[in-house]
């Protein structure tokens, strides 16, 4: 198996388990500091947790270099993944963990208030802002084929956020809150949390391509910065008070730490959910920053939309959700959406390929003629 298509499965699974384990975790009816059961509401717990999984990734870096140095060989493999990055400077990766540390707090504050295939499918807004903030930071060209696709990925998110608020009539098995104004939040908060992404995607990628910093050492930079704004965050949070959909907790505050502490005693499996959870973010962000690195942000939100056919699979055969012509309709629409930006692309590869063919055909031809420079034509006879 190619390494890539190997990668992008990874990729994929990954992110799956990521959202599957994160709205598990939000149904479990834990006790609280108060003796109380509530639901495991902790967004800021599971940025934290993020940010610790991506640490992991830049020990691993560390760790690749040691062995590099001690063996004296630099193989194939440790060039990949850990290639020289002079230029590149840390303090770079403040302004995408910022972004990143934002917009993760509002997807898992949405994830608990909404389904889990609508989170999915409404995350899908992220390549309409990858696709415009690409054109003012990367200098890309969007053609019309590209505008027609963001227009259909924006009609179908409009749908599936619309028909969100109509199925919690009937739909309830896994919200923590049955009105509308709670799930359209939910919703609103994951549009709001793409916006950040998209930015964050596309800074991303100009800070890899440019400094050539090796994906694991940008990951593990991002995991110190990331725990360190989190963890100051999560302080606050602990203090804040919140009202409803977001007061969950025995006090009344946004993120609970004490509610935390008492919900994983005696609890072994969400204890090991946590853990699972850290060590796939790690895989995650670490495989999402080689995509854009190699490839770009497009392709790694295209890669990245897979995951919701699998999320559609289990919450089927889980009975998590009910089904419904429209929401499907809606799944359609964005999908259209997604194919029709990724055929952009490969029209844009496939005319790429063509002009450099032309090129390299066009020097071969003049080198030929410059070799033979005193070449007369052949008498006719």
């Amino acid at each position: 198996m190619d390494h890539r298509v190997f990668l992008s499965l990874i990729f994929v699974l990954s992110g799956t388990f990521n959202v599957l384990v994160v709205k598990w975790a939000s149904q479990e009816q834990v006790t609280g500091s108060d003796g109380k059961l509530h639901g495991f509401q902790h967004p800021v717990v599971f940025t934290l947790l993020m940010f610790l999984g991506e640490f992991l990734c830049f020990l691993v870096f560390k760790l690749i270099r040691l062995i590099s140095n001690r063996r004296g060989v630099i193989s194939d493999l440790d060039t990949i993944l850990t290639p020289d990055s002079s230029e590149f400077s840390p303090l770079s990766m403040i302004l995408p963990t910022v972004l990143d540390t934002i917009a993760s707090i509002l997807l898992f504050t949405g994830l608990y208030l909404t389904y889990a295939t609508s989170f999915q499918m409404i995350r899908g807004a992220a390549l309409v802002f990858v696709g415009i903030f690409s054109t003012m930071f990367l200098n890309h060209t969007l053609t019309g084929r590209h505008w027609l696709a963001i227009f259909t990925i924006s009609c179908g998110v409009f749908n599936i956020v619309c028909m969100d608020v109509q199925r919690v009539g009937y739909d309830l098995v896994l919200l923590p809150y049955t009105d509308q104004k709670a799930i359209l939040t939910g919703d609103l908060l994951i549009i709001i949390a793409e916006i950040l992404h998209g930015l964050q995607y596309v800074y991303e990628e100009k800070q890899l391509k440019t400094s050539n910093v090796a994906p694991l050492q940008a990951a593990g930079w991002q995991g110190i910065f990331g725990l360190v704004i989190t963890s100051l965050l999560a302080i606050c949070m602990h203090f804040m008070p919140a009202v409803s959909p977001f007061s969950e907790s025995s006090r009344a505050v946004f993120d609970d730490l004490s509610d935390l502490l008492e919900g994983l005693k005696e609890n072994p499996s969400l204890i090991t959910a946590l853990i699972a959870f850290t060590v796939s973010c790690a895989l995650y962000n670490f495989i999402g920053l080689f995509i854009a690195m190699y490839s770009s942000s497009a392709n790694r939100l295209l890669a990245d939309g897979l995951r919701v056919y699998f999320i559609w699979v289990f919450v089927i055969v889980m009975e998590w959700e009910i089904m419904n012509l429209i929401t499907i309709m809606g799944f359609i629409v964005l999908q259209m959406g997604i194919v029709l930006y990724r055929q952009a692309l490969f029209l844009d590869w496939y005319r790429a390929a063509i002009a450099h063919w032309h090129r390299t055909r066009y020097v071969d031809l003049n080198s030929e003629n410059a070799a033979v420079p005193n070449s007369r034509p052949a008498d006719v006879i």
